[in-house]
């Protein structure tokens, strides 16, 4: 079955990162999701750390929503309070992989975030989710369904232009940005 998974902000921010799970979801070897106050945040901190235009950002999240399908999860806040141990400003996380799975079918969403500490493993397994971290998750897919991550992971490679970059230097941006692990398995790879 697919992954289905909840993109915190903190995975959505850098672009390479965000990229690579837009490539996978597209390429359907997940069913990526995430709420506008995931894309606020993400959008917010880009603008103040690179000075990038709040119109530009706010594209990339049309594009995003418009791209995974049913990515964009609404009505979910009422869901935040099976999450009293969980850090209160990832509460929503929480609450939109409750309503994923929901909404998907599916046994388990993964919540894929770099602040695992900030997660209450016991509460989210109650709930039917897991928390996991970009690198882990990303060499898990790696064992599972090489062909679909390789795939993608070319064709974000190959859809960049300005300035082109090679799959190497893809590979070195992913392990600059904390994915050292996959890059290691990737480079391999290719």
């Amino acid at each position: 079955m697919t992954p289905v998974v909840v993109l915190d902000a903190c995975v959505l921010y850098p672009a390479a990162q965000r990229d690579l799970f837009m490539w996978l979801a597209a390429g359907g070897a997940i069913r990526a999701h995430w709420t506008n106050q995931i894309h606020e945040e993400w959008m917010r901190n880009v603008a103040r750390d690179y000075g990038v235009a709040r119109s530009e950002l706010e594209k990339v999240a049309q594009l995003m929503n418009r791209a995974a399908g049913d990515a964009l999860i609404s009505r979910h806040r009422q869901h935040e309070g099976f999450f009293p141990k969980t850090d209160a400003k990832d509460r929503h996380v929480a609450a939109a992989a409750v309503t994923a799975r929901k909404q998907s079918g599916a046994n388990v969403v993964t919540v894929i975030t770099w602040n695992l500490k900030d997660f209450d493993r016991a509460e989210l397994a109650q709930a039917g989710l897991t928390v996991e971290n970009p690198d882990t998750f990303l060499c898990r897919m790696m064992s599972d369904s090489p062909d679909r991550v390789v795939s993608a992971f070319v064709r974000m490679s190959n859809n960049l232009r300005n300035p082109p970059k090679t799959t190497q230097d893809c590979a070195d941006t992913l392990c600059a940005q904390g994915l050292k692990a996959f890059s290691d398995l990737m480079k391999k790879h290719l």
